[in-house]
C-alpha cells in the first residue's frame, strides 16, 4: 500500500517549494561546477615546460622530454605530455615548484644549447608557411575586440604563449577575437621572453617585435646557434658568462648559478667587445688611469674647460711609465695632449669605478667595476659605458671570489671603506667569457631573444 507523503499544509505553498528536496540532476550539475575549480587547477599545475641537456650527462642520463605534438611543432615552447620518464606527474604542486626552481639555477650547457637553437630555427622555417602578420593599426589592449585580436591569437598560439583561455568553465562560443584574460597571459609571457617590460599590452615596441617572420626570427636563431659553438664545450667547474644584449652577469660553480646580477655594457658607439679571459684579481679603492680614447673624446675638453672641478673630483695628471702626479694646469693638459701623460683619479668614494674593481688581462683595458651611477640598474635596456662592465653587486662577485681565501662579506665591507687601495689576487681564478648572445633556450625550455644592441645579428 503506497503511503502519501506528509505535507504540512499550515505553510504557504512557497515555503512548501522551498523545502523540497532539490531534483536529482540539479545535484549533479552543482557538484560538477564544484568540481571544475579543482580540475583546472590540476590541469594549470600539469603544465612543465621541456628539460634542457644538463651539462655533464650523457645521452642515457640526461632527462626525459616532454613530446610536443604536431600542432605545436613549430611553437617557442613544446606542448606537454601527459607523464614523462621523471614521474613529474606524481609531484606534489610545491614539489614541481621546487623542480622549476632547481631547472632555472642549472647554467646553460653552451653544446647543447647550439644544438636547440638549429632545431628551433628549422622549426621557425615551417612555421612560416602558415604565419601571417596583424594588420595594421593602434596598439592593443585587455578588452579590446576585433579582428586584429584573432589574428595576436593566433601568432602567440603558434609561438606556444598562448596556452587557452583562463578560468574554470570553458565557453563554447568564439572569443576568438577577444583581448581576454588568457591572452592577455600570452603576451605578458611573449614579453618576458623578448627582453620586454611584460605590461600585457601591445604597444608600439611590442607590436614592432610580433612583425618579425618566423623566417627572420630562424636566421637570428642559427647566428646565435654559431655563437654560442664557439663558447668551449669544458667551460670548468667555475667560470663567470657576461651576456651583453641580455644585461646580466652569471657566476656558475659546478653547473649551478651560484650569482647573477645585472649589469651596464657599453652603448653603440662604445662597444663591450667579445673577451674570453680570466679574474685575476680583486682591487679595493681603485684608482682610475684614463683610457686615452676617453681622454681625447671626453676628459681632457672638460679639465680645460673646469680644471678646479676635474680636481674635486680627484683627477691628476700623470706622466705614461711613472707614478709621477702633478696637478692638472695647462701645462699638464698639453703634456697629456701629446701623449706624454693622461689623467688618473685617485682612489675614494667618488672613483668612476667606485670601490671594486676586477681585473680581467685583456688589450681593450676592459674592466668589471662598481660605479656610482645606482639608479641605471632600474632602466631595462643599459648599454651606457665606455665599454667596461659595471656591476650591480661588486661587493657580493668579490666575496663569491674571495670567500674560499678567508674573506667573509664584513672584511669585504671593511676593504671597500677608506682610500687606501688593495689589490687581492684570486687563487684559482675563474675564467671570464663575455659575449654576445642575443637568443637561446633557457633551461626550462623556452627560447629566450633579446634586443640586437650593436645590430650584429645581420
Amino acid at each position: 500500500m503506497r503511503k502519501d507523503k506528509y505535507i504540512d499544509h499550515t505553510k504557504p505553498k512557497s515555503a512548501q517549494r522551498r523545502c523540497a528536496a532539490p531534483p536529482r540532476h540539479t545535484l549533479a550539475v552543482v557538484g560538477f561546477c564544484a568540481l571544475l575549480p579543482l580540475y583546472a587547477a590540476a590541469q594549470s599545475e600539469e603544465e612543465s615546460a621541456p628539460i634542457l641537456p644538463i651539462q655533464g650527462l650523457s645521452t642515457e642520463q640526461q632527462p626525459a622530454q616532454n613530446t610536443p605534438s604536431t600542432a605545436g611543432a613549430g611553437s617557442d615552447t613544446s606542448n606537454h605530455a601527459e607523464s614523462d620518464a621523471s614521474g613529474d606527474h606524481t609531484l606534489a604542486p610545491q614539489q614541481r615548484a621546487d623542480r622549476g626552481h632547481d631547472d632555472a639555477q642549472r647554467a646553460i650547457d653552451f653544446t647543447a644549447t647550439a644544438a636547440a637553437l638549429r632545431e628551433q630555427a628549422a622549426r621557425y622555417r615551417q612555421l612560416a608557411d602558415q604565419w601571417q602578420p596583424i594588420d595594421e593599426g593602434a596598439p592593443l589592449r585587455p578588452g579590446d575586440q576585433g579582428p586584429r585580436v584573432a589574428q595576436l591569437r593566433k601568432i602567440l598560439s603558434q609561438y606556444g604563449d598562448y596556452r587557452g583561455a583562463l578560468g574554470p568553465v570553458i565557453v563554447e562560443s568564439d572569443v576568438s577575437d577577444r583581448y581576454d584574460a588568457g591572452l592577455q597571459r600570452a603576451v605578458e609571457s611573449y614579453q618576458r621572453r623578448h627582453g620586454m617590460e611584460a605590461t600585457g599590452r601591445v604597444d608600439t615596441a611590442t607590436m614592432n617585435a610580433l612583425a618579425r617572420s618566423p623566417r627572420e626570427l630562424a636566421d637570428k636563431l642559427e647566428i646565435n646557434a654559431e655563437r654560442w659553438e664557439k663558447l668551449p664545450a669544458n667551460p670548468g667547474d667555475r667560470y663567470i658568462l657576461v651576456n651583453v644584449p641580455d644585461y646580466q652577469l652569471q657566476l656558475i660553480d659546478q653547473k649551478r648559478v651560484v650569482l647573477s646580477m645585472k649589469t651596464v655594457v657599453g652603448k653603440s658607439s662604445k662597444r663591450t667587445p667579445d673577451l674570453t679571459t680570466k679574474v685575476v684579481s680583486v682591487v679595493f679603492n681603485p684608482t682610475w688611469t684614463v683610457p686615452r680614447s676617453i681622454l681625447l673624446t671626453d676628459l681632457l675638453p672638460k679639465a680645460r674647460n673646469f680644471p678646479e672641478a676635474m680636481h674635486k673630483r680627484g683627477y691628476r695628471v700623470v706622466k705614461y711609465g711613472t707614478n709621477t702626479t702633478t696637478p692638472i694646469n695647462e701645462k699638464s693638459l698639453e703634456s697629456a695632449a701629446r701623449g706624454k701623460a693622461t689623467l688618473r683619479q685617485i682612489a675614494g668614494p667618488g672613483n668612476t669605478l667606485g670601490r671594486v674593481k676586477f681585473v680581467i688581462p685583456n688589450k681593450q683595458a676592459i674592466f668589471l667595476h662598481d660605479t656610482q651611477a645606482q639608479s641605471l640598474f632600474e632602466l631595462r635596456h643599459r648599454a651606457f659605458s665606455h665599454g667596461c662592465i659595471r656591476l650591480q653587486q661588486p661587493e657580493e662577485l668579490a666575496y663569491a671570489l674571495l670567500g674560499q681565501q678567508g674573506w667573509d662579506r664584513t672584511r669585504v665591507a671593511q676593504a671597500t671603506t677608506g682610500d687606501e687601495s688593495v689589490t687581492i689576487k684570486v687563487d684559482k681564478p675563474p675564467r671570464l667569457f663575455i659575449a654576445y648572445l642575443t637568443a637561446w633556450v633557457d633551461t626550462l625550455g623556452q627560447i629566450q631573444f633579446r634586443p640586437d644592441i650593436y645590430h650584429r645579428d645581420h
